[in-house]
């Protein structure tokens, strides 16, 4: 039987656990956690876990590690205790690692880990919440050591979980793939974020008042705000397109011109109906310069340029 030891008993990482203990062949699954007595510890112990109190005795039971910590500190602090018990307290472990950090965060970590005496360390991420870990939306990015070691050695093991990528043999590729995935999620957002408070601002106005079981933004939300985000999402593909080519002029059907224009305008709507327009304020001005430059009547792409030091 395969044998997991979870390290790390968050949010995530209990969904981690949960996941693999419901699949058609689980693991022996051992968990840790710093904290013992959370309910979400106590959950996994009655779906078939071990708990296992002590790290070095956690690691010990199993040939896989799958770790899902806060950050990376928090896995540096979890390990200070290991160096004190045995010269190379994972020698010949297999390490997943999907704490989320930066690429060179990353790398670091596996030198590190290494120097435990770890045989192998794959780094990368959960793209999804963990309420959809284990669902058809589901999918995992890792990277390190070689493609064909991830398809012998951990592709299996994970495939509950969700879609598995090995994106890289760059230990740090899958970090920088989730963090530009994150980017686009929070940039996207803050502009959703200040729309929301654009209609919060409408409906009062329309209600007359400060009642606020009557000020909702949702149902224009869903009305209007839905769609054209859903619509827009192959544009992101487009865009990418038109960065690795350089092709600055091609304005995908908007000129940029006329971008610039719209980012005038909601910057002043948001002035006008007392909302900070400062999520939005940056691309605007980077329109702006675009036009300046003389790619006014090229796409929105060219913002892009200005993007790299």
């Amino acid at each position: 039987m395969t044998t997991v030891t979870s390290i790390g008993i968050g949010n995530m990482g209990a969904a981690l656990a949960a996941t693999l203990l419901a699949s058609p062949n689980p693991p022996a699954l051992t968990i840790w956690n710093r904290t013992a007595d959370r309910p979400l510890v106590k959950s996994l112990i009655t779906q078939g876990a071990h708990f296992e109190p002590s790290l070095a005795a956690a690691i010990a039971r199993s040939t896989t590690l799958l770790i899902c910590l806060l950050d990376y500190p928090s896995l540096t602090s979890a390990l200070t205790t290991l160096s004190s018990t045995t010269p190379n307290p994972l020698a010949g472990k297999t390490i997943i690692n999907v704490t989320n950090g930066t690429p060179n965060q990353a790398r670091a970590m596996e030198s590190h880990l290494k120097s435990l005496g770890a045989a192998a360390y794959f780094d990368g991420g959960i793209m999804v919440t963990p309420q959809l870990v284990g669902t058809p939306a589901s999918f995992v990015i890792l990277s390190g050591e070689t493609e064909a070691l991830f398809h012998s050695s951990i592709a299996g093991l994970l495939k509950p979980i969700g879609a598995v990528q090995y994106v890289s043999p760059e230990v740090g590729a899958a970090s920088l793939y989730d963090v530009a995935a994150l980017t686009a999620m929070y940039g996207m957002f803050m502009g959703a974020f200040t729309g929301i408070a654009l209609l919060k601002k409408q409906r009062l106005r329309q209600v007359g008042g400060e009642d606020g079981e009557k000020v909702l933004a949702k149902p224009a939300t869903d009305a209007v705000m839905m769609p054209v985000l859903k619509a827009l999402v192959p544009y992101v593909s487009l865009l990418a397109e038109c960065v690795d080519k350089e092709d600055w002029m091609n304005d995908l059907g908007n000129p940029l011109a006329m971008q610039a224009a719209a980012g005038k305008n909601i910057l002043q709507t948001c002035e006008e109906e007392g909302v900070d327009g400062a999520g939005v304020r940056f691309i605007s001005q980077l329109m702006d310069r675009g036009v300046e430059e003389g790619f006014g009547a090229g796409g929105l792409a060219t913002v892009a340029k200005y993007l790299f030091k």
